[in-house]
């Protein structure tokens, strides 16, 4: 941990400056950005849904790290539940959640650091940019910024999507976008339920399509010594009957494995 810390400090550093500069890349887009907030109970439809446990491999990842994690959660998801997203808007994980801070009640967490475990402020939100990338690939959302995961860390236990479906996120510079294609509005629903958290996907009708994620290629494989996986993405976007209105690549994913 201490060579961890030691290699931290001038990477603070440049951290800032790339923060600095990323703000004002950010001052033209600030219009584009999702900020209104609505009621889901003025929605009328659905349009994709998914629980992920708050621990998903129990004792996987340290106690105090783990309650931290979960608290920075539980800060995170009402900041965007509720948030409407107009057509042409573009969602940004950032801009609604911000930076995160011991001031504000953010926690140490588990997060990655050059490759390697470490403890952090705001560990752990990865878990709901991860949500609220699943949700905007199963919608048809038009992905304008994400980053992925450079480990897997954890195996396939009670792992209900498949890997490389993620994004992570460090303020500011590393955000997760998506924007509105759909001629009405979408809300994004994001609550703790018992000890999930739980998203949705909210319009007013019924958009007349739905989408299917398909992995392909799967395989892990040894490389220079090292365990590694990949795989691609696909989205097929299909209508009511059945018909593919559109089929795209989504990623294509490959990491060094840690378990």
């Amino acid at each position: 941990m201490k060579r961890i810390i030691s290699r931290m400090l001038p990477f603070f550093f440049k951290a800032e400056l790339l923060r600095l500069k990323r703000a004002f890349e950010n001052l033209p887009l600030r219009n584009r950005f999702a900020w209104d907030k609505g009621n889901a109970a003025d929605f009328n439809y659905i349009m994709v849904e998914r629980y992920s446990p708050l621990e998903r491999v129990k004792g996987a990842v340290e106690a105090g790290l783990q309650r931290g994690k979960e608290a920075n959660v539980t800060i995170a998801a009402p900041l965007i539940n509720g948030t409407i997203i107009k057509p042409g808007e573009v969602f940004s994980y950032h801009h609604l959640v911000g930076r995160p801070s011991r001031i504000r009640g953010f926690k140490n967490g588990l997060q990655l650091f050059e490759d390697e475990e470490a403890a952090g402020i705001g560990g752990g939100l990865c878990q709901v940019s991860n949500m609220l990338y699943w949700l905007a690939i199963n919608s048809g959302m038009l992905i304008v910024e994400r980053h992925r995961h450079e480990l897997d860390l954890f195996p396939d236990h009670k792992r209900t999507a498949p890997f490389g479906c993620g994004a992570t996120v460090f303020y500011n510079y590393n955000d997760l976008r998506f924007e509105n294609p759909l001629p009405y509005a979408v809300l994004v629903g994001m609550e703790i339920i018992g000890h999930q958290l739980r998203g949705r996907l909210y319009v007013w009708q019924d958009p007349g399509f739905y989408v299917v994620i398909e992995e392909r290629g799967h395989r892990f494989f040894r490389e220079n010594g090292q365990r590694m996986r990949e795989n691609k993405i696909f989205r097929i976007i299909r209508s009511r009957d059945e018909s593919i209105m559109r089929e795209e690549l989504l990623a294509s994913n490959r990491c060094r494995i840690k378990y």
